[in-house]
């Protein structure tokens, strides 16, 4: 008789920054999943709202670290044991079955991470945000080199310790994290066929056509050798008022 596989244990980790609105929504899709995840870690780098007690409140562990996506995100796993992480940001929330889909994508050994397809809460707002949601759930669209961070990216654990975790620059960590992953193996990625919903406030706030063209120049000025820090720069030149 066969033994039976025990799923992978998977953590949570939430970089945030302000997010007192969100994170209700955000933990309480975490907080549905069915297996839960072993640990849920929010990460805050200094809010000046509550979105400590937020997190505690819902029963979310609380870290503190340096202000940057990157450092907040390998500071809470390096503060998690979990087979599995699970990086997701402030304002997206999980489906449901979230978490099984994950386990059971990671049954295939030669997996070493995915992401989720990406839906907007105001999708209805734009045509322009329903055409980048159709995008990720499209096979032909599916690459890893538009990857970003808002689809909710898990991965092995060893697999991220063997990659040295997170590049800790200040834009296109995400992109960069998903890339040096696929070169780990042919099949190292995994497309999940769920969505996750995330907020489209700081698109809305810019225009989504404008903002989508603008992360569109950015990732060919860093396939062109332009540097994370100049693309920073050169990003909040462009959204400055």
């Amino acid at each position: 008789m066969a033994a039976s596989v025990v799923p992978p244990t998977v953590a949570v980790i939430i970089p945030a920054m302000n997010e007192e609105k969100s994170l209700p929504t955000t933990l309480q899709s975490v907080l549905a999943q069915k297996p839960s995840p072993q640990e849920i870690v929010v990460v805050d780098p200094g809010s000046t709202d509550r979105t400590s007690e937020v997190a505690s409140e819902c029963g979310a562990q609380v870290l503190t670290s340096p202000r940057g996506r990157a450092v907040q995100m390998n500071a809470g796993a390096r503060n998690t044991k979990a087979d599995v992480l699970l990086f997701l940001h402030a304002d997206t929330g999980l489906p449901e079955g979230a978490v099984a889909a994950i386990q059971v994508a990671l049954c295939n050994p030669r997996v070493l991470g995915g992401c989720f397809e990406l839906r907007f809460h105001e999708e209805e707002e734009s045509w322009t945000l329903q055409l980048w949601s159709w995008c990720t759930r499209v096979q032909c669209c599916r690459t890893k080199r538009l990857v970003f961070g808002d689809r909710g990216i898990f991965v092995r654990r060893s697999s991220f310790e063997e990659l040295g975790g997170y590049s800790e620059w200040p834009i296109l960590e995400d992109v960069d994290f998903v890339m040096r992953l696929a070169r780990l193996g042919s099949q190292s990625f995994e497309f999940l066929p769920l969505a996750v919903t995330t907020s489209a406030r700081r698109m809305l706030e810019k225009g989504p056509l404008r903002q989508q063209l603008l992360n569109s120049c950015i990732i060919i000025a860093w396939y062109l050798g332009a540097s994370p820090e100049q693309l920073r720069d050169w990003y909040r030149y462009q959204i400055a008022p």
